[in-house]
């Protein structure tokens, strides 16, 4: 089949006129009429302006049919622009990256998914504080089947950066219910009406990035809420 063809075939089925598809690559009328009447494919320099009117990849014109494949996008594109400019050090670092992703993502979808319906809409800060005089409010979230996700009793996200390197803003973290933890254990706890994930001191809590500093119960009573006992991993 002649591109041509192709092209007339898709103008009928996106009900686009040939007049318009003239004006937007800069060609006649009877450009157009003497391609069709000789079977005679428009110049390479037209193919992809054809495919941007038509709003079409340049394989589905040419040939009539998709690839099973999507074309990579521009981004992909420039992925590889930069990595075939990189020198074979650079080269090594990306395709152990990548390796390591790859089987994270295909072992991530090969796992079971659950529902997940006691996520705090409440945010609770390793670092500021944030208000949890909404206790009562949830959410669900999907996320991976795991005991720790089907243990814990609710699940809360932190906002602030003094639990890393073990915990990072935007995590959310399990809770099982505690009164009460171990020193040296993470947990939720709640002072002024504020909620903290920090780690069981003796006489504090700690905050493990040295860049903040820790709580104290001489600041307002600290009342335990419960022990962190995972990470949730998002489906």
């Amino acid at each position: 089949m002649f591109v041509i063809n192709n092209i007339i075939s898709l103008l009928e089925k996106k009900g686009l006129k040939q007049a318009d598809l003239c004006e937007a690559i800069g060609i006649s009328s009877s450009t157009m009429t003497n391609w069709k009447n000789r079977g005679t494919d428009p110049p390479a320099k037209h193919i992809i302006p054809i495919c941007e009117f038509l709003k079409v990849s340049p394989y589905l014109l040419l040939t009539g049919n998709e690839l099973n494949e999507p074309l990579c996008s521009f981004n992909e594109n420039d992925h590889i622009r930069k990595y075939r400019t990189l020198d074979e050090y650079g080269k090594k670092l990306i395709d152990v990256a990548l390796e390591v992703e790859y089987e994270r993502c295909v072992m991530t979808q090969s796992q079971p998914i659950i529902t997940f319906r006691r996520l705090s809409e409440n945010k609770v800060s390793a670092g500021a504080g944030f208000d949890l005089n909404n206790p009562d409010q949830w959410k669900s979230i999907e996320v991976i089947d795991t005991p720790e996700a089907r243990q814990a009793d609710f699940a809360v996200e932190i906002e602030g950066r003094s639990m890393e390197p073990d915990y990072y803003d935007g995590d959310i973290v399990y809770i099982s219910l505690a009164s009460e933890i171990p020193v040296g254990q993470v947990g939720l706890f709640v002072q002024n009406g504020k909620g903290y994930i920090k780690e069981a001191g003796k006489d504090r809590l700690i905050s493990r990035n040295t860049e903040y500093n820790d709580i104290f119960p001489e600041d307002g009573n600290i009342e335990c809420k419960g022990r962190v006992i995972g990470v949730a991993e998002l489906a």
